[in-house]
């Protein structure tokens, strides 16, 4: 399923505006990693856009969980979001065709890096929840009710 468009503006680039034509600038080549990765950007698909709007956590709020684990179940289902994303970018990235392998490599290292850093937080979410359980007197029914919101 195909839920946006991946470009990649090469920042050293100009248009000069008239014909379409670009020139490339030698002093504008990307001198970070933080530049290369600012020029990805990422287009959302109007269903994905909708898709997005319209997964609030409504389901979440309603159900009879105390607050901390409601934050919780919020919280790692935006990390899920996130990751998902950040997936697909790198999927996008592999595909696209024209970007010199050193400058795929560099951006695809600053993305793989922030996976690591979003899955690190999405194993301590669910520890945070974990305990979360522990230390609240949860009944059978709001454990089945928050295993399902998890999984949703």
């Amino acid at each position: 399923m195909r839920i946006g468009d991946l470009t990649w503006t090469d920042p050293a680039t100009r248009s000069n505006g008239t014909d379409g034509v670009t020139e490339r600038s030698p002093e504008a080549v990307p001198q970070s990693n933080r530049e290369i990765a600012e020029s990805v950007k990422v287009a959302l698909s109007e269903r994905a856009e909708k898709a997005l709007k319209s997964s609030s956590n409504q389901d979440i709020d309603d159900s009879e969980l105390p607050e901390v684990i409601k934050r919780l179940l919020k919280h790692i289902r935006e990390l899920k979001q996130q990751i998902a994303e950040l997936q697909q970018q790198i999927t996008e990235l592999a595909r696209q065709q024209g970007l010199p392998d050193e400058e795929r490599s560099t951006l695809m290292d600053g993305l793989r890096s922030q996976l690591a850093s979003l899955s690190s937080a999405l194993s301590t979410a669910y520890a945070s929840l974990a305990k979360a359980m522990k230390q609240q007197a949860l009944s059978d029914e709001q454990r089945a009710s928050m295993l399902k919101l998890l999984n949703e």
